[in-house]
């Protein structure tokens, strides 16, 4: 291959890599939490590794070091990432119907089960999981579920929350544990949901659903 010329190089200069952006870290960051529960799924909390970590998220053992600390950070973070996608990042409109639909659908999910396993499975050892699913999964979706019923119900609903969750995990979710059940449809999670608040007395009147002259 012949050398490159002056000219090439000055019309060409060589790309200088640098550091990387604040979006770029951004994205790798969430990237290696994508990818994490598949590794604890596989290799359990205590013998998944950093080094296994890393390799599935594509960076060094030294990034997840400077992101997260340890293999406990990236749990954290990972659980943490997970709920928002059920009870945060909320879609334009949402309401306390989808976000009870949303609720039912995701915790039955395999991924979600599988998560619910692994930490029932490693919580003896390890009980600062459970903490954290709890902290950062169920009491987030609580919280949620409470700010809509203040917001869209009699301002005393809210403080059935916790009861609403309850109704919305329910004995499907205690099958889908037991492997007894499969995954639920989009369709069916709205029919569990709608019958939970109907317990509850919270389902919306038809007049309220009726749009305005």
């Amino acid at each position: 291959m012949a050398a490159r010329t002056v000219q090439d190089t000055a019309a060409h200069p060589a790309r200088k890599r640098g550091r990387p952006t604040a979006d770029e870290r951004a994205s790798r960051r969430q990237h290696v939490l994508d990818e994490a529960l598949g590794v604890f799924l596989e290799h359990g909390y205590a013998n998944a590794t950093v080094e296994q970590l890393a390799r599935a998220g594509g960076v060094t053992k030294r990034t997840i070091y400077a992101y997260f600390g340890d293999k406990a950070g990236v749990f954290s973070e990972m659980v943490r990432s997970l709920a928002t996608t059920v009870s945060s990042l909320a879609p334009d409109g949402d309401t306390l119907e989808s976000l009870a639909t949303r609720i039912v659908y995701r915790l039955h999910s395999a991924e979600l089960v599988g998560l619910h396993r692994l930490v029932i499975a490693e919580s003896m050892r390890f009980p600062e999981l459970a903490q954290t699913l709890h902290d950062n999964g169920d009491a987030r979706h609580i919280a949620r579920l409470a700010e809509h019923l203040a917001d869209e119900r009699p301002a005393d609903a809210a403080g059935l929350a916790p009861s609403l969750f309850i109704l919305l995990l329910g004995e499907e979710h205690r099958k889908r544990l037991l492997g007894l059940v499969p995954a639920i449809s989009e369709e069916s999670a709205h029919t569990h949901a709608q019958a939970a608040l109907a317990t509850l007395g919270l389902e919306r009147s038809p007049l309220a659903a009726m749009p305005l002259d």
